[in-house]
């Protein structure tokens, strides 16, 4: 989950320098649900463009790597 986490950041903060439509923003809530948020927004309206929202404990890989997946098409501006 570490890596996950990790390349997630890496791809927020690119994600953030190079495109000039939308930015990353990732919140964490440590209460008993441990609920994680990562929303790419719009740098024009501030409106949401997506919006992915899960618990830590009650998700797989999978989940980790299609949310990076998601990032990374931003990324290359092919989403």
């Amino acid at each position: 989950m570490e890596e996950s986490l990790i390349r997630i950041f890496k791809l927020a903060n690119k994600l953030n320098n190079i495109q000039d439509k939308v930015y990353a923003q990732i919140i964490y809530t440590a209460d008993s649900r441990q609920k994680l948020q990562i929303l790419i927004i719009s740098k024009k309206d501030f409106s949401y463009v997506e919006r992915c929202e899960f618990q830590l404990g009650n998700n797989p890989i999978l989940k980790w790597n299609n949310v990076a997946e998601l990032f990374e098409k931003y990324v290359e501006g092919t989403k």
